[in-house]
């Protein structure tokens, strides 16, 4: 049940944080962008995946980072399934390719910072 909390949780801190990205800037991410606009929305989608893969990892409990893995296939599921009823975009590509990974990475650092701990408290 942690492991399911974690990732819904963790898919749910990504999508808000990556909603309000995008209201704040006011960027159409169906529509055309500047450059900059671009780059900094993939920056930050891919800081917010890191923590949401952080996050869902910690919430989730276990060392293996599932928890991180199924916050990142949601997050591929969620941009195809948007490219799918939409026409392709760049923010939608960007999503998959970028921000996927990095939740998984998120979880990985957790997995990581996790192992260093419980080896110097032996």
């Amino acid at each position: 049940m942690r492991v399911f909390s974690g990732a819904v949780l963790g898919f749910l801190l990504f999508a808000g944080l990556r909603f309000l990205l995008l209201k704040i800037t006011q960027t159409n991410p169906h529509g055309p962008a500047s450059i900059s606009i671009q780059f900094g929305s993939i920056i930050f989608g891919i800081l917010f995946a890191l923590v949401a893969g952080y996050v869902a990892s910690f919430i989730g409990g276990r060392p293996d980072f599932v928890a991180a893995w199924i916050v990142g296939a949601l997050i591929a599921i969620a941009a195809i399934v948007w490219m799918a009823t939409t026409v392709v975009a760049w923010h939608q590509m960007t999503v998959l390719l970028f921000m996927a990974p990095a939740a998984v990475l998120g979880g990985r650092a957790y997995a990581i910072r996790r192992r260093g701990r419980d080896t110097d408290s032996r």
